[in-house]
């Protein structure tokens, strides 16, 4: 499942190398970073299982390299690259009565994004987007998040006359709707925030 990852990021690295690259000739299309670290994360069970151990979430933050292509009209693609860093609390199962003091575990990821910003009144958007993620490590009882998430939000931008813009996108954000994983009882993390950004046209 990792090679088959690999594939797809590769094949959408060099999409967007190459669209870069024309977008350079054409002075259309943006490219940026991106920081989240503000909200909240949950470990979401749809089938909970009884008497089992509680995981919830502590802490995140997600770094982001994204590119913007115009589309037509209003409409933006965008793409690019996170890194996910998660933190999980995660208790013992009540039985057998043994110690249950928390303990404090890690959820590493790489997620590519493929979605589109819809602007509007000047200084506003909304986007959505489609998240296919890797997780590259775990310390936690949490099941893989491997698979296709999604995500959803809207955002405040301002855009300077030298071709920079800055915005504040408040979203949501869910992993593992699709899971690759092969684990029998399901988990997956959602996440609200508030994500950051800076993005400059490329001439």
């Amino acid at each position: 499942m990792k090679k088959l990852f690999t594939t797809v990021v590769l094949i959408l690295v060099t999409g967007l190398v190459c669209a870069q690259n024309e977008s350079a000739k054409t002075g259309k299309g943006k490219i940026g970073l991106t920081f989240s670290s503000f909200g909240d994360i949950v470990v979401y069970e749809p089938e909970p299982l009884d008497g089992a151990g509680g995981r919830e979430g502590d802490f995140f933050y997600v770094v982001g390299l994204t590119y913007l292509k115009p589309l037509k009209g209003r409409l933006e693609l965008e793409t690019g690259i996170e890194f996910t860093r998660y933190g999980i609390i995660q208790t013992p199962a009540p039985y057998p009565p043994f110690d249950r003091t928390p303990s404090n575990k890690s959820i590493s990821m790489i997620s590519v994004p493929v979605g589109v910003r819809l602007n509007f009144l000047k200084y506003l958007f909304i986007n959505g987007a489609l998240l296919l993620d890797l997780e590259t490590s775990s310390s936690s009882s949490v099941s893989s998040q491997t698979g296709v998430g999604a995500m959803g939000g809207v955002a405040v931008k301002y855009d300077f006359h030298f071709g920079g813009s800055i915005f504040i996108n408040p979203y949501i954000k869910t992993h593992s709707l699709i899971s690759f994983g092969i684990d029998n009882h399901k988990q997956m993390l959602l996440e609200s925030g508030i994500r950051v950004g800076f993005s400059i046209q490329l001439k």
